[in-house]
């Protein structure tokens, strides 16, 4: 995987940790330590990332480059991290829940024949969009 794959990773993995608004002290060490496993914690981008919330729009069009330029398997180990990420703190938001399931059912709906990914990746973001917003707007 190259650096700026791994960034994208990470982007989308702090992204979503974000979508309740909050970053648990436990979801920050599983951050840093993906960090680290990456050589980026010297990023200063990514650390940013880290001081205040990621709107749900630029998570969504991360996740959008990422599903443009990866296979099945990529994109399942990038939904094990979510979900990683995601139980970090032992507490598995209603939220954080609604998250995992829409990232799974849309990456389920890509086909790994390129040809038909260019089809769907027009509509991919606003679903994701839909689905971001939805899940930010829960009480």
């Amino acid at each position: 995987m190259d650096t700026e794959h791994q960034r994208l990773t990470l982007q989308i993995l702090i992204g979503s940790a974000w979508v309740d608004h909050t970053l648990s002290e436990p979801e920050v060490t599983y951050l840093k330590q993906v960090l680290d496993r990456y050589h980026l914690t010297q990023d200063n981008e990514l650390k940013a990332l880290l001081q205040e919330p990621v709107p749900a729009q630029q998570t969504e069009r991360w996740i959008v480059e990422f599903l443009r330029q990866t296979n099945q398997e990529e994109r399942l180990k990038l939904l094990a991290a979510i979900g990683n990420l995601l139980i970090a703190d032992d507490v598995v938001s209603e939220i954080e829940h609604d998250l995992l399931d829409e990232y799974h059912a849309l990456m389920a709906q890509i086909p790994d024949d390129p040809h038909h990914i260019s089809n769907l990746v027009r509509n991919i973001g606003s679903y994701v969009n839909k689905a971001l917003q939805t899940l930010a707007n829960l009480p």
